[in-house]
């Protein structure tokens, strides 16, 4: 298997590829951002450009044992401009309005059923005087394997 054949490789940058589409932010798979942009990485937070947005996976379980119905959840992390909290709410919101509710979406050949956020809080500013803001959104897919194939 290649680099981002995986299947949560697959769904991180099917849903990096969604926010991209929907103008919120920028996604290169190089990672390499202008600073004027809104840079939508994987896993790293890069200190530049200042606005950016994180995508992270983490696992929540299988719903039913030999069952493909997976659920799973994707912590977002948004950076805004520096001295300034409303850009961060803001880069937040239309995070927001681009994923929760979101339904019958097909990221990376990943069936995503439904996506809804689940949390979120302030992370305070980082040491440049970004505003930062965790968003946990969690989702309901299918993940198909030899074991589990209903």
């Amino acid at each position: 298997m290649a680099t981002g054949d995986g299947w949560t490789s697959r769904l991180l940058t099917g849903c990096a590829q969604h926010l991209a589409a929907a103008s919120i932010g920028t996604w290169r798979t190089s990672g390499i951002y202008t600073p004027e942009e809104t840079g939508i990485v994987i896993r790293a937070v890069p200190q530049t450009p200042n606005r950016v947005i994180t995508l992270a996976a983490y696992p929540l379980g299988t719903a039913l044992q030999g069952m493909a119905d997976h659920q799973t959840a994707i912590q977002i992390r948004v950076r805004g401009v520096p001295d300034d909290p409303r850009d961060c709410d803001d880069l937040a919101d239309a995070i927001y309005d681009a994923l929760d509710s979101a339904a019958g979406l097909r990221w990376g050949g990943i069936p995503v059923v439904q996506i809804w956020r689940q949390s979120y809080t302030s992370l305070g500013q980082d040491g440049n005087r970004r505003w930062e803001r965790s968003e946990n959104y969690y989702l309901d897919t299918m993940r198909p394997t030899a074991n589990n194939t209903d």
